[in-house]
């Protein structure tokens, strides 16, 4: 039954008038409601209104054995009580199939309950239920009566409309139909109008959610900024809310992109904008197929505006970047740009960017990494040009654990892509190495140990921050480890800065003053076939050795060493020996790294991060074999690469800070797991860096802002690289009084 209560009651209403008018009118009188031997009573009252009764009230959908016993009941007690009862044609056959019905009705009903007869009860039902139903039964009895007792009538006209009004009754389509004009126009003047402006057709279907429209040159909605408006389209699984997401230009129409709108259980937005306007259901010649409405959400039903002002699309979509298109893989992703220069100033939409958009049921993070022109023909000469951007899969932001987590698959093509909101979360710059640039998703050192055991590279040109990253990681590894930690700092920067982070009670400025005036002591010329007795390399180690030692054995945490201060030399050459020379820089630290190592050894061996060389400037003191300054420093480089190679089993590790990436030790670099690649031009940084993190980000290395960095590594447990931005030096740095002096940690 394709209506409601009220309407079923408004069709009885509907057709109780018609026979009150039938009846009155050949009679004259309304004698035939109460008269039983009046035919107009048998025909209108026992029959007609019966059959309306029974199929619009008492059994609209279905009938059960007891409504059989009744209907049959009330024909038998009919045909007893009718005059002329040799008049009606088939009056036997009706009398027995009243009493046959009846008493099968009556055995079905007394077999409920026996499982053995439970089939043989069903069948038996279903037949005599249907077969009873008010529309066949009353049906046949009206036309019968009709027929037998009016259609050698004197009245020629009361036998036709008799006739007619039994088809009517069958029918039924003409009462229906008038019963839902006159609902839609009490629904009409009791709603307000949905304002609607049609703007176009539905001319193609890209995926689920997305369609394009055409929009004619004639129509005024051709010349205004259609994207982000709410439009209706109708005959779209029949009507749906939708937003234009983006326009095309033609020559003599436009073209918009339009996404329907879905609620929070994932079911369309549907509504029918026809119930809210007069006559809409009509189709006319000026009807149109797949019609598409401006709609003014201030005049949407209230249930459908709450439900369109909670969807994410609507709801976020001055964030709106973009949508999913053709060419995406399952670790990037292709989109189409769908901002404007609006939120490229406000949010600095750019490489390095956050977006986010859904796999399955999950929030997937994605990086902006690369962008293209792109351009496609439309129609005849017309072509549109646009923007597809490349965007890494970062996964799943783990708020409990502040952790990126792998997500499977890739998303649906044509989902939207939004960008992150910044204030979604606070961040504390002490806990994170530093977060997702624009938002407030922070990444930290999840395992400060392993930027020690599993030695770290901080890369990138002058002026980018590579130092204030160095001070803040040794910051946390003294926060949260017990590690002693070795600089080899060439620039004296470190003894000037690193009290700023570290408490100054726990540096220690270089080696003792005693040792530093014992190496000054200028050693005595050698024999010249004994190259031990030239300069005071052996001193030089000793004193390396004991410095170390009382380092290790004292409560400082932080021991900076400037290779340049300390006075130390060789011989000149390996045999007839003339003259002695300064040890290089490079040889100066192979022999601390070796000291350290000796020390770290008679240890025994570890899981746990115990020394720390930092080599600042690491290109003059482990450079490339093509880069050394004379032969020495060669065998250097390789003596301390072994040191490295082999020191991690021992707890020693090493932190290579470098601006050239080019000309230092690749068997050193080879070794750092945790990366931080900041700004770098130079080719062949580049492409060692892209053995870590990809053609992709390395391309992007040139263009990274101050504080930027492309971060990859076992420490911070990032399975693919990441472009952070790095935590400003003030949020950091300890806080000091006026004179100067730490006052505490963060």
């Amino acid at each position: 039954m394709e209506l409601n209560i009220k309407q079923r009651f408004f069709v009885v209403g509907v057709y109780v008038a018609i026979i009150l008018f039938i009846g009155h009118y050949f009679s004259n009188d309304w004698q035939f409601l109460f008269d039983s031997t009046n035919k107009l009573n048998a025909v209108l009252i026992v029959t007609g209104l019966a059959l309306i009764l029974s199929s619009y009230i008492s059994e609209p959908y279905f009938s059960k054995p007891i409504d059989v016993i009744t209907r049959w009941s009330a024909i038998f007690l009919f045909l007893l009580g009718l005059n002329n009862k040799e008049s009606l044609l088939f009056y036997d056959c009706w009398k027995y199939s009243s009493l046959g019905f009846t008493g099968a009705a009556l055995l079905l009903i007394l077999l409920n309950g026996f499982s053995k007869f439970e089939k043989f009860q069903q069948i038996g039902v279903d037949i005599i239920c249907k077969i009873s139903r008010p529309e066949i039964v009353f049906s046949v009895l009206y036309f019968d009566i009709v027929i037998s007792f009016y259609q050698h009538n004197d009245n020629p006209v009361e036998f036709p409309v008799l006739i007619g009004f039994g088809f009517l009754l069958m029918i039924n389509k003409p009462i229906i139909w008038f019963t839902k004009w006159v609902g839609s126009l009490l629904h009409y003047i009791s709603s307000k109008t949905v304002s609607s402006q049609f703007i176009g057709q539905v001319i193609g279907h890209e995926s689920g959610d997305q369609y394009n429209v055409e929009i004619a040159s004639n129509n005024p909605a051709r010349q205004k900024e259609l994207k982000g408006n709410l439009v209706y389209l109708e005959n779209v699984s029949n009507g749906v809310a939708g937003i234009i997401i983006n326009e095309k230009i033609l020559l003599g129409k436009k073209w918009i992109q339009v996404v329907s709108l879905r609620d929070k259980d994932n079911n369309l937005v549907s509504f029918n904008i026809k119930s809210f306007q007069l006559l809409a259901n009509q189709k006319t010649i000026f009807s149109k197929t797949n019609a598409v409405y401006i709609l003014n959400i201030a005049s949407i039903p209230e249930e459908v505006k709450e439900t369109i002002e909670e969807n994410h699309v609507y709801k976020n979509f001055k964030n709106l970047i973009g949508y999913v298109c053709v060419g995406s893989t399952i670790n990037k992703i292709k989109f189409e740009k769908l901002f404007d220069d609006t939120l490229l100033e406000e949010k600095g939409v750019g490489e390095g960017s956050v977006i986010q958009t859904e796999i399955g049921t999950k929030e997937v993070l994605f990086q902006i990494i690369d962008a293209r022109t792109e351009k496609e023909n439309l129609e005849h000469r017309d072509s549109h040009g646009f923007v597809v951007g490349t965007a890494q899969k970062l996964g799943q932001y783990n708020l409990a654990t502040n952790e990126l987590r792998t997500v499977k698959w890739l998303p649906e093509i044509y989902s939207p892509l939004f960008l992150m909101n910044p204030q979604q979360v606070t961040y504390a710059p002490s806990k994170f190495i530093g977060k997702l640039p624009n938002t407030n998703y922070g990444i930290p050192i999840k395992n400060p140990a392993e930027l020690v055991t599993h030695n770290t590279a901080i890369l990138g040109i002058l002026g980018v921050g590579k130092s204030f990253l160095t001070f803040e990681l040794i910051q946390k590894l003294i926060a949260t480890t017990s590690v002693k930690i070795i600089c080899v700092d060439l620039t004296n920067q470190y003894v000037k800065a690193l009290a700023k982070y570290i408490d100054s009670a726990l540096i220690q400025e270089d080696i003792s003053e005693t040792a530093l005036t014992a190496l000054r002591v200028s050693p005595p010329n050698g024999t010249q076939d004994n190259p031990e007795s030239w300069g005071n390399q052996a001193l030089y180690k000793t004193t390396i050795a004991n410095e170390f030692e009382a380092f290790v054995n004292g409560q400082k945490r932080i021991l900076i060493v400037n290779p340049d201060w300390h006075p130390a030399s060789k011989a000149g050459s390996a045999y007839k020996i003339s003259n002695k020379v300064d040890l290089t820089a490079a040889e100066k630290t192979r022999i601390i790294a070796e000291k350290v190592f000796i020390k770290a050894r008679s240890l025994g061996e570890t899981n746990e991060a115990k020394f720390l060389i930092v080599f600042e400037e690491a290109h003059s003191l482990v450079p490339e074999w093509n880069s050394v300054a004379s032969d020495g420093d060669i065998n250097a480089t390789n003596g301390t690469a072994k040191v490295i190679l082999q020191g991690r089993k021992y707890g020693l590790g090493s932190m290579v800070i470098t601006q050239r990436t080019a000309n230092i030790s690749k068997s050193i670099l080879n070794q750092c797991n945790t990366i931080f690649a900041m700004r770098v031009f130079d080719d062949t940084g580049k492409q060692f860096l892209e053995n870590y993190i990809g053609t992709d980000y390395s391309n992007l290395l040139p263009t990274l802002e101050e504080r930027h960095c492309i971060a990859i590594g076992k420490a911070m447990k990032l399975k693919q690289p990441v472009i952070l931005e790095l935590n400003d030096a003030k949020d950091i740095m300890l806080q000091v009084n006026t004179a100067n002096e730490p006052l505490h940690q963060p």
